[in-house]
């Protein structure tokens, strides 16, 4: 009896370090150190720097009636508007706050400081979402992001994240990666979302919806494309592309449990249906949130660009 315990236990051990063993070795292979994340950080933070930048603050963050604010966030004093990254110099000087926030977002895309950069950038975009008067999906989205890469940036030891992925058997990456899944799962819930939260509208359900957004009062058709109601006269082509969408949209869904070569294809489908509604309906900062995280999503985030385009 004694020794059948001893086999047992040495067993158990043997399969205790095997198991270990393939652990570690699953997240050094799979750990995201690499110039793709680099890519995505730097896409994020342009969508950022380019609306701060093209914008009066007045617009963005501030509208004054008789010298008081009409944003009432900004008077709050909850913890988010406390430690606003555009109030540290005081409501007076949120010009401060904006070029300072314009440097440091250039910080982020040169790939330097990361450790540092990535909590800037969140605390930047968490407090653009909360203050602005002029947020879309893709702030909120560019907020989330930062905030989930901020684990991986603390432990990838890279000095720039554009340089080639350094393999390391870190325990540490697997926190790493368990970062990268969860940005996995939120984007695809927001497929889920955006797709299922359609359907109980009767525009969506019945194929017309398109005609209806592209003749929006507000995100209809600039008038550069006003040629193209030609083709919203066709109601083949207005029911194919509203149910084209829906279809693309449960398709990146589904990519969360999908193949590489199934991944890339979608990844280049995304971003083009994203970059139309960018051009038809000019949700700008919407389409490099996005673009961010289909990447981050859909490409391999484990092998640098470059060796990629190579196998490829």
């Amino acid at each position: 009896a004694c020794r059948s315990y001893k086999i047992k236990n040495i067993m158990s051990r043997v399969i205790g370090i095997k198991f270990e063993d393939k652990i570690r070795n699953f997240a050094r292979i799979n750990v995201p150190y690499s110039n793709v994340i680099g890519l995505a950080r730097s896409i994020l933070a342009l969508g950022t720097l380019l609306t701060l930048f093209f914008n009066p603050i007045e617009n963005l963050l501030i509208k004054k009636t008789n010298g008081e604010f009409v944003l009432q966030a900004l008077l709050n004093d909850d913890f988010i508007t406390v430690i606003n990254f555009f109030l540290i110099f005081g409501a007076d000087n949120i010009i401060i706050g904006k070029w300072l926030a314009i440097l440091i977002l250039l910080a982020v895309i040169s790939g330097y400081y990361q450790k540092i950069t990535s909590i800037l950038h969140w605390w930047i975009c968490i407090s653009f979402f909360h203050a602005s008067t002029i947020i879309d999906g893709g702030d909120q989205i560019a907020a989330n992001l930062a905030l989930l890469l901020i684990p991986i940036c603390l432990f990838d030891n890279r000095k720039n994240h554009w340089n080639k992925k350094v393999e390391s058997d870190s325990v540490l990456n697997l926190i790493s990666l368990f970062f990268l899944y969860l940005m996995h799962l939120q984007m695809a819930v927001i497929y889920l979302h955006a797709a299922v939260g359609k359907f109980s509208h009767n525009e969506w359900s019945n194929g017309t919806a398109l005609y209806y957004w592209l003749n929006h009062s507000y995100f209809g058709l600039p008038e550069y494309l006003n040629f193209f109601n030609v083709f919203l006269s066709n109601p083949y082509f207005v029911t194919i592309f509203t149910y084209g969408s829906l279809i693309l949209e449960i398709g990146l869904f589904l990519a969360l449990m999908a193949g590489k070569k199934y991944k890339i294809t979608l990844l280049f489908l995304a971003i083009f249906f994203h970059f139309i509604i960018l051009l038809f309906m000019g949700i700008f900062s919407f389409f490099f949130s996005i673009t961010a995280g289909l990447i981050i999503y859909l490409f391999p985030t484990n092998i640098n660009i470059k060796k990629l385009c190579l196998k490829n």
